[in-house]
């Protein structure tokens, strides 16, 4: 059985942003308005814009609620209603027994990237380097909880950051380690941007930690004994059960 098409729902039309305009539309009238899920349409329809904007960023609800113009509460209960709906999902940070000052808000990722700029607003625009980052990165999150459904391995994805901000952006406890996986948008790695990957190993072990980063470049580089591959070069290899072994 062959695994499913990397690529945005989306492109199973000929005209990408008319589908999506369309999903998102439907999504608003039959899921939302039609079954009476929320008293306010209008707030909710504030809120999906707001949250669709800080796709992939660490959630903080009460500032939600303050540009949203509504109550903290009703904020989570619109996040409760994006989840029941399968529009999204929290991913939650990972703690390190050890530390004692990580981050402790989860972020909160859209199911498509495409979807996530139709809600937002942006659709008719061209991706600023801003937006371009968090849409690469939930594009990559996605495909990989795609790939742990398909193959039926029941592994949470998490991510990392201590308070100064050190970061891993995807981790994941397997049945043989640990793996860390950081996203970058640019065409260049530096070795900065291991880090976060770095502090993990040298706090679980050097041994028990596979760690890798994917950019927009294009070939692989090793760097302090990380492999970085290119985007599609990295899907092409998690599906062939090279990044998370069955």
């Amino acid at each position: 059985m062959n695994p499913p098409q990397s690529e945005p729902f989306s492109a199973l039309s000929g005209n990408p942003k008319k589908y999506l305009q369309a999903y998102t539309e439907t999504y608003l009238k039959e899921e939302i308005r039609e079954e009476a899920l929320t008293r306010n349409f209008g707030n909710f329809a504030r809120f999906l814009e707001i949250a669709a904007r800080q796709n992939g960023q660490l959630t903080n609800t009460t500032a939600i609620a303050r540009d949203a113009g509504v109550a903290r509460q009703t904020v989570q209960g619109y996040f409760d209603i994006l989840i029941d709906t399968l529009i999204g999902y929290w991913l939650a940070p990972w703690k390190l027994k050890r530390a004692t000052k990580q981050v402790s808000h989860s972020k909160f990722y859209f199911f498509d990237s495409g979807v996530v700029r139709a809600l937002s607003g942006r659709l008719p625009y061209p991706a600023t380097p801003e937006e371009s980052g968090p849409l690469f990165e939930c594009f990559l999150i996605n495909e990989i909880r795609a790939y742990l459904h398909y193959t039926e391995l029941d592994y949470p994805l998490y991510f990392w950051r201590s308070q100064n901000g050190v970061e891993v952006d995807i981790f994941l406890e397997t049945s043989k380690g640990y793996v860390a996986i950081e996203v970058k948008n640019g065409d260049r790695w530096e070795k900065k941007f291991n880090r976060g990957m770095h502090r993990l190993t040298e706090e679980l072990g050097r041994n028990k930690v596979t760690c890798f980063g994917v950019f927009r470049g294009e070939k692989q580089l090793m760097i302090d004994n990380i492999m970085v591959y290119p985007g599609l070069d990295f899907l092409r290899r998690l599906w062939r059960h090279e990044i998370i072994d069955r």
